[in-house]
């Protein structure tokens, strides 16, 4: 049904998707259908302008993953995940035939992905990107930054996530390598900030780290809008990122994240971001990190990673107990969802004012490894 969606639901879904200049699908991670849904509308789409998709990868690894789709389609991003130097949460199986979906629908001559994230878990196969372009007045801060990720592998933890990670050891290289290419300036950019968020969460609060994560992607997405107008473009971008990050406003933990930053952007040229938030009910499955690079299979009844997303919003399906997947328009539940109102969990009423329309699958299938 996914792979071909049809219906008076789907129909307002690209109705509402194609007069806005951006889309924001905010998800629980891990639902196979909704990577379906995400690569059928962003194609449904692409007559109206839409030509970027934002996803939860760092940049260059989005890049790079792009260059492996056009190169090899769907097999080319499935090698580039296997690589022994490169992992993320997002390397699923659905999530790959997603990409590989909106590459190969977009022009040859045009980049289509955008990754706006941090990096994690790839810090080795950055470092090596950048070897072979290290000028010689940044080599020895170079050999310190690439032994310190060395060091970390070999301790059993990743650089990213070191016991004191060090943002101050690419800082050294940044400093030393002066006018740096766009990739080697974006990754070393990349490495330092992903340490200092992380750097961050040891010395400072959550809070802290979330925010400064936030900032950085605001950040990435206000240079790849900057890189486009440069070019005379003005592209409509879909972003599809986990639904802490997409809502309109502050999310649930008190941040205005990326999410927040599109209907401003629109705004100042006539135009507005439509934001979509993508749920399993009961009864659904969802894939969460296993040990090591592996993944598993939980029931989306006993994971709800911010306890504000398919429990709490129950109180606001048309149908509960309806056999077949939802769309409902929230913004119809906005008069009723005012501030104040004891009986509304707080958590509902963010997501009514904060999103725009909300898919619920019933029977939501595990992504597979």
């Amino acid at each position: 049904m996914v792979d071909a969606p049809a219906g008076p639901g789907w129909d307002w879904l690209v109705e509402q998707a194609r007069d806005a200049r951006f889309t924001l699908i905010g998800e629980e991670h891990g639902v196979a259908e909704t990577a379906q849904l995400s690569a059928a509308l962003f194609n449904a789409l692409r007559g109206s302008g839409y030509s970027r998709m934002a996803i939860e990868l760092s940049p260059i690894i989005a890049q790079d993953i792009e260059v492996a789709a056009r190169s090899h389609g769907l097999q080319g991003i499935l090698d580039f995940y296997s690589a022994p130097t490169t992992w993320s949460p997002m390397y699923l199986r659905e999530e790959a035939q997603f990409i590989a979906s909106i590459v190969s629908a977009a022009p040859k001559n045009e980049r289509v992905l955008w990754g706006l994230d941090r990096e994690i878990l790839s810090d080795r196969y950055l470092i090596s990107r950048l070897e072979s372009r290290v000028p010689p007045q940044a080599k020895e801060s170079f050999a310190r930054l690439k032994q310190a990720s060395t060091n970390a592998w070999a301790g059993g933890a990743p650089f990213i996530f070191s016991q004191n990670p060090n943002p101050g050891v690419v800082s050294a290289v940044r400093s030393a390598w002066t006018n740096p290419d766009r990739d080697s300036d974006l990754i070393l950019r990349t490495l330092e900030e992903s340490l200092a968020i992380n750097a961050v969460a040891q010395t400072g609060t959550a809070w802290d780290s979330s925010q400064r994560r936030a900032q950085w992607m605001r950040n990435s997405f206000a240079e790849r809008l900057r890189e486009d107008q440069k070019r005379g473009k003005q592209p409509k971008v879909m972003m599809k990122f986990g639904y802490n990050h997409m809502i309109r406003g502050e999310n649930y933990v008190n941040i205005f994240d990326l999410g927040s930053m599109p209907d401003e952007v629109a705004a100042l040229s006539g135009s507005r971001a439509f934001h979509i938030i993508v749920l399993p009910c009961p009864g659904s499955h969802q894939a969460v990190l296993g040990p090591g690079r592996s993944f598993k299979s939980v029931s989306s009844d006993e994971f709800d990673e911010f306890k504000a997303g398919d429990q709490r919003l129950t109180r606001v399906l048309a149908h509960s107990t309806a056999p077949g997947h939802e769309v409902i328009d929230l913004r119809a539940l906005r008069p009723l969802a005012m501030r104040g109102v004891d009986s509304w969990n707080p958590d509902v009423v963010r997501t009514i004012h904060g999103y725009d329309a909300a898919v619920i699958w019933k029977g939501g299938r595990a992504s597979s490894a």
